[in-house]
C-alpha cells in the first residue's frame, strides 16, 4: 500500500479514536493491577496454585502497564515504529494478564476459605477488563481494513456492521468508531455472542469465542460459588 492510502493509514493512527484505544489498554491493565490486589484479599492462607498465579501476575500487571505508558508516549511523539512495537506488546501482555486472572478466580473458587466478597469484585473486574481488552482486540484487526475500504480498495473487513446495509444517505461513506466497537465488545461479554456486527474472518471469530469462554467461564464461577454458599 502506498500514495493516498498509506497516508490516510497514517493519519489514522494519530486520530483522537487511536489516542482512546491506547487509553483503553490503560484502564486493563489497571484492572488488572485491581483484580490482583482483590484475588490477594480474597484468601488470607494461599495454596501453591494462587501463589503461582500471584506470582505471573506481580510481573505481567505492571510491565503491561509500563508498556501502555511507552505507547501512549510515542504515540504522542508520532513515532510509528515505536508505537506499533509498544501497542502489540501491550496487547499481548494484556492478554496473558487476563488469562492469568480468569485462573486465578477459578483456583480461588475452590477454595473454601475465600472471601466471596472480595471474590465478587475481583470476577467484576475481570469482567471489565475482559470488555476493554477486546475493545482493543476488535479496533486492531478490524480498523485498519476499514480505513482501507474507505479508501477505496476492493477487500473485505474483519466485520461487518448493520451501518453498511443502512438505507440513510448520511450513512453512505460511515466506518466504524471507538464506540461501536466498545458496543460490539459489551454486547459480546453480555450476550455471550455477536448481535448485529457480524465477524467474517477467523481472527475476529476466535477472539469473540474467546471473549465469550471468558465471560461464561466467569458467569459460571459466580454461579456455583453461590450455590456453594446457600449450602
Amino acid at each position: 500500500m502506498s500514495g493516498p492510502d498509506a497516508k490516510n493509514m497514517i493519519d489514522e493512527t494519530w486520530c483522537p479514536a487511536t489516542g482512546a484505544i491506547v487509553a483503553t489498554l490503560g484502564v486493563a491493565a489497571l484492572l488488572d493491577i485491581a483484580t490482583a490486589e482483590t484475588l490477594s484479599l480474597t484468601d488470607h492462607a494461599p495454596s501453591l496454585g494462587v501463589v503461582i498465579f500471584r506470582l505471573i501476575d506481580s510481573y505481567a500487571s505492571p510491565v503491561a502497564l509500563a508498556s501502555t505508558l511507552l505507547a501512549w508516549i510515542f504515540w504522542n511523539w508520532r513515532s510509528q515504529i515505536h508505537f506499533k512495537f509498544f501497542f502489540k506488546m501491550t496487547m499481548g501482555l494484556s492478554l496473558i494478564a487476563l488469562l492469568d486472572n480468569l485462573v486465578g478466580l477459578i483456583i480461588c473458587l475452590f477454595d473454601k476459605q475465600d472471601s466471596p466478597g472480595f471474590l465478587l469484585l475481583s470476577a467484576s473486574f475481570v469482567y471489565l477488563e475482559n470488555i476493554a481488552f477486546f475493545t482493543v482486540f476488535y479496533w486492531h484487526f478490524d480498523h485498519p481494513l476499514q480505513i482501507r475500504i474507505a479508501a477505496g480498495e476492493k477487500i473485505h473487513p474483519e466485520i461487518v456492521f448493520p451501518q453498511y446495509g443502512s438505507p440513510f444517505e448520511s450513512l453512505a461513506n460511515w466506518k466504524p468508531s471507538y464506540l461501536d466497537y466498545l458496543f460490539l465488545s459489551f454486547n459480546t461479554s453480555s450476550t455471550f455472542g455477536p448481535t448485529h456486527p457480524i465477524p467474517l474472518r477467523g481472527t475476529v471469530q476466535v477472539g469473540m469465542m474467546l471473549q465469550v469462554s471468558i465471560a461464561m467461564a466467569i458467569l459460571i464461577m459466580l454461579a456455583a460459588r453461590a450455590i456453594g454458599l446457600i449450602h
